[in-house]
């Protein structure tokens, strides 16, 4: 407790002044010793947590911004006193406690995030230069800490922006919500310390998508910066009307581009210039970037970006970027994306990099310092123009087609790209047209398009169902699941007669009941068979009995490909029995011929909780269904059901009371279980007390 003791009288001065200064009472003052003596002795006990120290720490900030609140109360902003004690502690020691935290946890990255953001946010930029310095000795492999020395090195004082830095701590700062809007200042002079410390990273991190992002667009900052900078001093050379040019550059109409500083470097840094301002370490940076990042390169949990990703990235980038080096930069992408589609073993990718290349005229446009940035996935055309340059992609999609007719992939990136443009394009009616004539000819059967594609284009019929198109897709799949979905989503919509529907329905449960489905489609088919015993329900003309019989045997062949879908089918059944008015008797000895299963009576007992049936009637479901429950858990489960439905009829507590009870002495044998067990009947008598409640709000506002 020496401890303790020894930073709690540190504490004196700055409690003795906020005194005296009347920004907190006597009672707080103590308040505040105490609330410190509880968080200085968790600190020093045998097992020290993180959290300990973040929880102090943020204590010590909002006890600074209600300090801050009260110093304006009271005026002292209008007439400042003199620094005292508690000027600047509070900060000073909620800064101290992380430094803490980061000599208790060196190896957690989360520790030493929360300290240098913290000190940016409270503009300690020594301190937070110390600090990322130290945390790279302990954590060399972190692309997240050489981004943020760059961003020290490039806007200095600028607090670090909040999205930068990966959400790994539970320390949420008070001070970090309150972003600026305010773009950060830059400092040109800080570019060669920037571009050392992305050197120094992608020499460790030679596959960092971040990195080589940053040292691309540092290096492309620079020269625009320079060229600004000499574009604005006025050096440039003697002979206006004749800008210099450097052979095989194409610079984008601005004249001043490569004319920057002309003349201001004797002969021999003449050339360097020239190559400065032509873009050379730029394009260097950028080839280094794609060799060392290829195009195969995977997702990774620390990369969130393949290869192609991080190409996409890129083009994104240089397309908003305001610099006349755009189309150059563009153009060696656009070089190396068509040695991977030309190349590439990997068909997708390959049609991916087919993509980029074909809708580019779509969304490159020249230099202009007047035009505003474009957002992504944004065509930089309009009227005639974007007209013309769709007749042109299309034309090359229906060529590529008789090329590339059996490579599934170009028709399913394409195709989908076509869908993404028709829903964009929904003022333009013409032109959708004819983008939707562009995407039949790829989804024709012949060409066996992939399901995905067509799963897509139906999803974008899902407000009005194309019946003909689901239809056709459907003869080409019959009997995937999500296709036949839509299909028959479609039927149910737009067709008239009932006894056809059911029977479609009948035929594409049997086609897509099947093994090997994933879970996704396995979801897909079971509302395929909700849609069945729907309609048969509503069907006037069938004898329902016996179409149950059909349907409850189907499932029970077929259930044994979807997991519990027998079982939910003979929920459906029972309900709709109950419903019909038949006894839960006789409900119960029809299904004895059948598998019920726990989801069975689960199904039922969710479904019974808004309709009108008799306690009794219920307590025999209840039974039946326990009958079913093989581990404590279901039993759990089964009890809380029961309960619910028990507490919303008028002098039924009790009984659910003595249900809960009774399953507790039951599962007592895992202890987990029974603890679920007390949550769950809490929540249940919590929230049966404020509906209670609310009700006699509404009867005395009534009154």
């Amino acid at each position: 407790m020496d401890k303790v003791q020894f930073q709690l009288e540190a504490t004196l001065p700055e409690l003795k002044d906020l005194y005296e200064k009347g920004l907190f009472t006597k009672s707080e003052i103590n308040q505040i010793t105490k609330k410190r003596t509880a968080f200085e002795t968790s600190l020093v006990r045998r097992v020290t947590r993180k959290e300990d120290f973040f929880k102090y720490a943020e204590y010590e900030i909002n006890l600074e911004r209600l300090r801050k609140v009260r110093y304006k109360k009271l005026n002292y902003h209008l007439n400042p006193p003199p620094p005292s004690a508690s000027s600047f502690s509070l900060p000073r020691r909620a800064l101290y406690i992380l430094k803490r935290a980061t000599a208790k946890f060196p190896g957690d990255l989360a520790t030493w995030l929360a300290y240098v953001e913290f000190a940016s946010r409270e503009g300690m930029r020594k301190v937070v230069g110390k600090g990322l310095n130290s945390a790279l000795q302990h954590h060399p492999t972190s692309s997240t800490l050489y981004l943020l020395q760059t961003y020290y090195h490039l806007h200095p004082g600028s607090p670090f922006p909040r999205e930068s830095i990966p959400s790994t701590s539970k320390l949420d700062l008070p001070s970090a919500s309150s972003s600026t809007n305010q773009a950060p200042g830059f400092a040109i002079e800080g570019i060669d310390p920037a571009r050392t410390t992305l050197l120094l990273g992608l020499r460790l991190l030679p596959q960092s998508r971040d990195l080589w992002r940053e040292y691309v667009k540092l290096e492309l900052g620079w020269v625009e910066a320079l060229r600004r900078r000499w574009k604005l001093l006025g050096i440039k050379d003697q002979n206006q009307d004749a800008p210099s040019q450097v052979e095989g550059e194409d610079v984008q109409k601005d004249q001043d581009a490569l004319r920057g500083g002309e003349g201001a470097f004797g002969e021999e840094g003449e050339e360097a210039r020239k190559s400065i301002l032509a873009g050379e370490l730029v394009i260097h940076a950028l080839s280094s970037a794609l060799e060392s990042i290829p195009s195969t390169c995977s997702i990774t949990e620390e990369e969130k970006l393949d290869g192609m990703g991080f190409r996409e990235n890129l083009i994104q980038l240089f397309r908003n970027y305001p610099s006349p080096l755009r189309l150059k930069c563009l153009n060696v992408l656009y070089e190396d994306l068509q040695s991977v589609s030309e190349q590439s073993d990997n068909s997708r990718m390959a049609a991916k990099a087919g993509l980029l290349l074909l809708n580019k005229g779509l969304y490159d446009r020249e230099y202009n310092p007047e035009d505003r940035p474009s957002k992504e996935g944004e065509s930089v055309l309009d009227g005639v123009e974007l007209v013309e340059e769709l007749g042109k992609i299309g034309k090359e999609i229906r060529k590529s087609i008789k090329g590339k007719g059996q490579n599934k992939d170009w028709i399913e990136v394409v195709g989908l790209w076509l869908i993404e443009q028709i829903g964009k394009l929904e003022d333009k009616i013409e032109v959708r047209e004819y983008l939707s004539s562009i995407l039949s000819s790829l989804t024709k059967p012949s060409l066996l398009p992939p399901s995905s594609l067509l799963i897509a284009h139906l999803s974008y019929f899902s407000s009005s169902p194309n019946l003909d198109i689901a239809r056709s897709y459907a003869l080409i799949y019959p009997s995937n699941p999500s296709i036949q979905l839509y299909r028959l989503t479609a039927e149910v919509q737009l067709s008239t007669d009932a006894n056809q529907t059911c029977k479609t329905c009948e035929e594409v449960v049997r086609a897509v009941t099947k093994s090997g489905l994933s879970e996704e489609e396995g979801e897909d088919v079971r509302s395929i068979w909700k849609l069945w015993i729907d309609k048969e329900l509503q069907n006037p003309d069938g004898n329902l009995e016996e179409r149950w019989k059909v349907i409850l045997r189907e499932s029970m062949k077929l259930g044994v490909h979807v997991r519990d879908l027998h079982g939910d089918v003979l929920g459906y059944y029972i309900i709709n029995t109950l419903k019909s008015g038949e006894e839960v008797n006789g409900v119960l000895n029809k299904i004895k011929s059948y598998q019920p299963t726990f989801n069975t009576f689960n199904l039922v007992f969710t479904s019974l909780q808004d309709n009108n049936v008799q306690p009794d009637d219920l307590k025999k479901i209840y039974n039946a269904w326990r009958g079913f429950c093989k581990t404590p858990y279901e039993k759990a489960q089964a009890a809380l059901a029961y309960a619910q439905v028990l507490l919303g009829i008028k002098g039924k507590g009790k009984e659910a009371y003595d249900v809960i009870e009774v399953t507790k002495r039951e599962v007592r044998v895992d202890e987990g279980v029974e603890k679920y067990l007390e949550a769950g009947w809490k929540m249940l008598v919590d929230a049966e007390t404020e509906g209670d409640s609310g009700d006699e709000d509404e009867e005395m506002s009534d009154e």
